[in-house]
């Protein structure tokens, strides 16, 4: 995997404009940002021009994505109208591991059904739209009174990609007949998707920062949830950096402003959690089509706790498995990620109460997810 060079942390992501049909005209929110970017943003916004309006094919948009992927390094806020948010859930099924780790959020606005009576014909290949979780962050903007979409389907989409909903009433196809025309409140939305922290993949010297973070995070997040005595006795014999993860270059960190906010990893090897000093390891490999892949060692700096960054982590940890071959994820939460996980659809087993070395025991639960 080819690393982005010159995609810092702190470097704001460009803003990829993707118009339905008949692209977007002038008064459209669309072009009204890009017109602004220049003077007054310091992001930088793209339109990503399709070659055919009236009558696409889905697989030459999702090509002509990818392409502009390939152009360019940099992070990206993808801000999606219309039919174009259906190319971009068919986009994210195929996107190679890379482009999906520089995607910061999207922003999916009236996103139309292309099996409803008012879809135009002559487009091909957008239905049936994926209903697959998308594997970044992403915000639904659904009408109340969309010709294109019912609100509930728009719901349902949203439901399926794991996407926060922004209801904003009747705003028919919330476009520049419908008065969507500077849009500042859609504006603001992007500005702090771009602002989100650089996902890369993890490496050896991270190890003193990752090791800081880790201890961070579980002395704190697990507060209340654990005794002061189980919580150092899983830091001395349970919890810590896993260097075979950053090996296998499975280990990814989000980092902003220079520090390490979030990591988060998976791994094909036989062994469910723990790091370097876990002493019950097992490096067999495991098959996909037998066993589900590993998600490990994930962590969150207190301080940015709550944030979506380790449902983030997981969407890239998930289709990293997922082009692996593998069909389900397992791991064993924490008492303080149970919800979490549980939020993100995985399934717990009966508790586990995991024997340390010093006699102390860590209460521990499997999950399980299907995944594809």
């Amino acid at each position: 995997m080819r690393e982005a060079l010159g995609a810092g942390p702190d470097r704001p992501a460009t803003v990829l404009l993707l118009p339905g049909l008949y692209d977007s005209g002038p008064e459209h929110w669309q072009s009204r940002w890009q017109a602004q970017s220049s003077a007054e943003s310091p992001l930088f916004v793209e339109r990503v021009v399709q070659q055919e309006w009236a009558e696409p094919r889905c697989a030459d948009w999702v090509a002509r994505l990818t392409h502009v992927m390939q152009e360019s390094v940099h992070d990206v806020v993808l801000v999606a109208h219309s039919t174009a948010c259906a190319m971009v859930a068919h986009w994210a099924r195929g996107a190679s591991l890379e482009h999906i780790m520089r995607v910061r959020g999207a922003l999916l606005v009236a996103p139309s059904d292309p099996l409803a009576a008012a879809f135009p014909s002559g487009p091909t290949g957008f239905a049936p739209v994926p209903l697959t979780a998308l594997p970044f962050p992403s915000t639904v903007v659904a009408s109340r009174n969309d010709e294109y979409v019912t609100y509930e389907q728009a719901e349902r989409y949203a439901a399926a990609w794991g996407s926060r909903v922004w209801d904003v009433g009747k705003a028919g196809h919330i476009n520049a007949h419908a008065g969507y025309g500077a849009w500042p409140d859609g504006w603001r939305a992007v500005e702090a998707m771009a602002a989100a922290p650089h996902c890369r993949v993890a490496r050896y010297a991270d190890v003193p920062p990752l090791t800081a973070l880790i201890d961070l995070s579980v002395r704190r997040l697990a507060a209340g949830y654990y005794t002061d005595a189980q919580i150092a006795s899983s830091l001395a014999y349970v919890f810590g950096v896993d260097s075979s993860l950053i090996h296998d270059r499975s280990y990814f960190v989000l980092a902003q402003h220079g520090d390490l906010v979030a990591a988060g990893g998976w791994s094909d090897h036989q062994t469910l959690f723990g790091g370097d000093q876990f002493h019950h390891r097992d490096e067999g490999r495991l098959h996909p089509a037998s066993s589900p892949a590993r998600i490990r060692a994930f962590y969150v700096h207190p301080d940015h706790a709550r944030r979506g960054y380790a449902k983030r982590l997981l969407g890239i940890c998930s289709a990293a498995a997922q082009r692996a071959g593998f069909t389900t994820l397992s791991l064993m939460s924490t008492l303080p990620g149970e919800p979490l996980y549980r939020a993100l659809g995985f399934v717990p087993d009966a508790r586990v109460e995991y024997p340390m070395p010093d006699g102390t025991t860590l209460p521990v639960i499997p999950m399980t997810k299907a995944i594809g």
